[in-house]
């Protein structure tokens, strides 16, 4: 399950920030997602009953979302009547990078032997974070936000046939004693 939904709250989460909304409720993925990539941590994952992603229309009018998908684009319009705030989104700053480990081999009978498939890439795990203000007309502060994003490493994954020998691993020797 997945690949769906939270293209659609990741795209509306980089919209939303784009109209200088606050934003109420918004988590990452736990694990990096390349395609949602650069930049990194500014991704929104959704799931009932929880995550979700939720923002608030805080100006003095209705505002008109619209979403449409053509090929494979998908798109949000908002419209509004203008109270002339600015934004700002800082450049994500990551951090405590860590290691996906050693790739993982899972013997499949419906692969034939010498056959390796890999299923899953490999993604560092890190740290983000990038700040999101909005001012008000007038130059002064209506919302300050940081948004921190953890992700956890991710070992590549391959199938692997029957007797298949994983890459890199010694091949078995036996050891034989010397006549005397």
């Amino acid at each position: 399950m997945g690949g769906g939904l939270c293209q659609i709250s990741t795209t509306l989460f980089r919209a939303v920030l784009n109209t200088g909304l606050p934003i109420l409720e918004r988590k990452n993925h736990k694990y990096r997602v390349s395609y949602y990539e650069p930049p990194v941590g500014m991704d929104a994952t959704i799931y009932l009953p929880h995550p979700d992603l939720k923002f608030k229309n805080d100006t003095p009018a209705h505002i008109l979302l619209q979403g449409y998908v053509s090929g494979n684009y998908l798109t949000f319009e908002f419209y509004g009547t203008s109270d002339g705030r600015r934004i700002e989104i800082s450049t994500p700053v990551m951090w405590d990078v860590t290691s996906p480990g050693p790739a993982v081999y899972l013997e499949s009978a419906s692969l034939p032997t010498g056959t390796i498939k890999q299923v899953e890439k490999a993604h560092n795990g890190a740290k983000t974070s990038f700040n999101y203000t909005v001012y008000n007309k007038d130059g002064t502060i209506r919302t300050k936000q940081t948004f921190f994003s953890q992700f956890v490493a991710w070992a590549a994954k391959f199938l692997i046939g029957p007797g298949t020998p994983i890459p890199g691993s010694q091949p078995a020797t036996t050891e034989t004693t010397p006549a005397p």
